[in-house]
């Protein structure tokens, strides 16, 4: 993983896994979290909620990430939940009008509590 970008395994319920992303969300960094994302979802968890409070830059490429990780958990029934999005984040989520497309909850806890 690169120096400026991390993921953060924090908590797992059942089939929900709870992770922090810090950093840059940009081509390479967002393939890390794909892949990441996906060897989750592969071992079973069915539910992802990502902490984005860490995330101090968001591009094109991270944002397409998102959109495609919450495709590929719903498709089988699950979900990825966004959580304390930070304002970077946020402000190029609300820019492409995307809230409607990913389910953002102010916390973690929050996002858990409605899955369990």
């Amino acid at each position: 993983m690169s120096k400026e970008f991390s993921i953060e395994s924090l908590d797992s319920l059942g089939k929900t896994k709870v992770i922090k992303v810090t950093g840059r969300l940009e081509a390479v960094t967002a393939q890390e979290l794909r892949d990441y994302c996906q060897d989750l979802h592969k071992v079973g968890h069915q539910h992802l909620v990502l902490d984005l409070s860490g995330i101090a830059f968001i591009a094109s490429s991270g944002v397409g990430t998102l959109l495609a990780l919450t495709e590929e958990f719903s498709r089988e029934g699950g979900g990825l939940y966004l959580t304390a999005v930070s304002p970077a984040a946020i402000a190029v989520i609300r820019l492409l009008n995307l809230e409607r497309f990913l389910a953002i909850y102010a916390t973690p806890e929050e996002a858990v509590s409605i899955l369990h």
